[in-house]
């Protein structure tokens, strides 16, 4: 390439460059042009993306591995990629794209491939450019599009172009902070919508922040309708539309050998009388009995499979779990409804963006006696009654019939839920803190304790584990005699129990020696660090309460000297209380933490860290004991 013609292509940046010169590598241009046609009732959609980035420094060259994602909806064409070195004027061709399939682990199951290549040549100030086609499938999957990315972007710009008998949805999100141009055009019979933004910064994640999708500039666009002989035909006009092709989806599903399911929902609900009784036992029953296995397989992704044959092969993903729960609970006459719902990484709603980007999960909503209640048995240990919690204030889009459906909202579930209670008999012998200690979890506690146990155990002892997951006294503290109970019970509270010795824990000054109560010091490391530069919320995942009585027996030949003041901390959010009593030769202190909110919004950063020092202050305060 002629060099002179390749300084004409950067002008336009150049224009309006802003200084990054302090980046080790930057997007000089993210462009994705979408071309919609329409022939007859069939839409022919391609997008033509093309980015061009810049080394700045040669600490980056990691980023010379590239990855171009696709599935059953769409098709990768006309790719180009290659690198140009400035200072010697070479252009130097990519020559080998593997293509690879994403996920294929018996535990999850994608249809996801990707073409990948590694740019040739990549060293300080090498310019790698990219450019390709794809083939979108089917209309209702036009997706997004980021004008943010993790590093500064030069020229972000997405364009659509589609017949005047068609009509377009958009909304953007979190652009409040850029400069986002947006223009119309007319290019024939087709309308042009283009949106650009110059010289946007990278965006990094922030620590227990909420996803991505919360903060970074993005836009959603979508084909709302088009007009045909005097008739407009809906595609994803409002929310309607997007149910309508969501039951297209279900009529699909094999309802053959029915009468297999029904036997084990009869068998099941056999020795029960109320209908919430029967839909717990159903409930616990998929979720004990059903394997959970993600699937994304082109509309399979979509469309539930069949209930017989999940419950032959014992295995499904979210939405074969959600329809067989669908057909069993409305068997054994509990009315319930097959729900599409996004997680909490999804912050859309239904009637903003009435498409397939708003969820990306499904349950079951049953009907038992008045009450409303959401079961996703994908969540192995969550119990009947409560939604799992990554679900919490989100819309569900419940399936009434073939024509009528309801959104509503998961409600956040109170703090009272999900309860830690924690007794704690402490004693001093010879120097060395020993301490039988018993926590009972419910609720999300419960369920965040079992699915760590479950999934991140590994090859730990339950000592190892212990230690790790609770992280109580000290580095040396010993863990034995530890013993679990109603792990499988969902309906009691798990009951977890273990003596501790603590050596080196307490401190002699003089005749004096301190000994800290506080051996769980839960929130103590949850200071939000750098208010000035923290741009994001604080994600917090569910709502709880801990209580704490610890009794500590005063060894004979010795007195207390000195008891802590009681300590508290007040906000509707989230408080604390310490205090301590004394009766014969025992002290017992009485700690117990609240959090009632799932976000610490920027606005209450300090409040929170005041929160947060006061409870550590709180922490810190010791009994004193003095020889009698």
């Amino acid at each position: 390439m002629n060099k002179a013609f390749f300084l004409f292509l950067l002008i336009p940046f150049l224009a309006f460059s802003q200084d990054f010169s302090d980046e080790d590598y930057i997007y000089l241009k993210r462009h994705e042009h979408i071309k919609i046609e329409l022939n007859k009732h069939k839409f022919n959609i391609a997008k033509n993306i093309s980015e061009q980035a810049e080394y700045l420094t040669s600490k980056k060259l990691v980023f010379a591995n590239e990855a171009m994602h696709f599935d059953s909806f769409t098709t990768i064409e006309d790719i180009e990629a290659y690198t140009y070195i400035p200072s010697t004027n070479k252009k130097i061709n990519v020559d080998y794209i593997e293509t690879k399939r994403a996920f294929d682990n018996g535990v999850f199951y994608s249809d996801q491939e990707s073409k990948n290549f590694t740019f040739p040549a990549v060293t300080k100030g090498a310019v790698t450019n990219l450019s390709y086609k794809e083939i979108i499938k089917d209309p209702h999957f036009l997706g997004l599009f980021r004008f943010g990315s993790f590093v500064p972007t030069k020229s972000a710009q997405l364009s659509i172009e589609f017949p005047k008998n068609v009509t377009i949805g958009y909304i953007d999100f979190n652009t409040q902070g850029i400069n986002l141009d947006f223009k119309k055009e007319l290019s024939g019979d087709n309308n042009i919508y283009t949106w650009t933004v110059n010289n946007i910064k990278g965006f990094q994640g922030e620590e227990d922040s909420e996803a991505i999708l919360y903060y970074l500039p993005h836009i959603i666009v979508y084909i709302k309708s088009y007009e045909k002989n005097g008739k407009t035909h809906n595609v994803l006009n409002d929310v309607s539309d997007l149910y309508k092709w969501y039951t297209s989806l279900v009529d699909q599903i094999d309802v053959n050998a029915l009468d297999k399911v029904y036997a084990i929902a009869d068998d099941i609900v056999k020795p029960l009388n109320t209908k919430r009784e029967k839909a717990e036992a159903i409930f616990n029953w998929v979720q004990d009995n059903i394997t959970y296995v993600a699937f994304e397989d082109g509309l399979g992704g979509f469309i539930p499979r069949g209930a017989a044959s999940v419950c032959d092969k014992r295995y499904g993903d979210c939405k074969d779990m959600a329809n067989l729960l669908y057909e069993m609970l409305n068997h054994v006459g509990i009315t319930s409804y097959r729900t599409w719902i996004g997680t909490r990484n999804r912050n859309y709603s239904y009637f903003d963006v009435p498409t397939p980007m708003v969820d990306n999960h499904m349950i079951n909503t049953a009907i038992v006696e008045n009450d409303t209640i959401f079961l996703d048995a994908t969540d192995s240990y969550v119990p009947f009654g409560m939604p799992s919690a990554f679900t919490q204030t989100k819309e569900a889009l419940l399936g009434i019939d073939e024509n009528n459906f309801k959104v509503i909202k998961v409600p956040v579930q109170d703090a009272k839920k999900s309860t830690s209670k924690i007794t704690s008999k402490i004693t001093f012998d010879n120097g060395t803190i020993k301490v039988k200690e018993k926590r009972a979890l419910k609720g999300y506690e419960k369920v965040e304790f079992i699915s760590n146990y479950t999934y991140k155990k590994d090859d730990k002892t339950e000592e190892e584990f212990l230690n790790t997951t609770l992280a109580l006294g000290n580095n040396k503290t010993k863990y034995t005699n530890i013993t679990k109970a109603n792990f499988d019970n969902k309906n009691t509270p798990l009951i977890l129990s273990y003596d501790l010795t603590i050596d080196s824990y307490t401190k002699t000054i003089s005749d004096k020696i301190y000994v800290n109560l506080n051996i769980d010091r839960t929130l103590s490391k949850s200071k939000i660090d750098n208010l000035k530069e923290r741009k994001y919320s604080k994600k917090i995942d569910y709502k709880f309460n801990r209580d704490f009585t610890s009794t500590f027996e005063i060894p004979e030949g010795y007195k207390a000297s000195y008891i802590p003041k009681a300590l508290s901390f007040e906000n509707p959010n989230y408080s604390f209380k310490i205090s301590y009593t004394v009766k014969d030769n025992v002290i017992t202190q009485h700690k117990f933490l609240n959090v009632n909110t799932l976000s610490i919004k920027n606005e209450n950063f300090e409040s929170w860290n005041s929160f947060i020092k006061s409870l550590t202050k709180a922490y810190k305060k010791s009994i004193i004991l003095e020889k009698i």
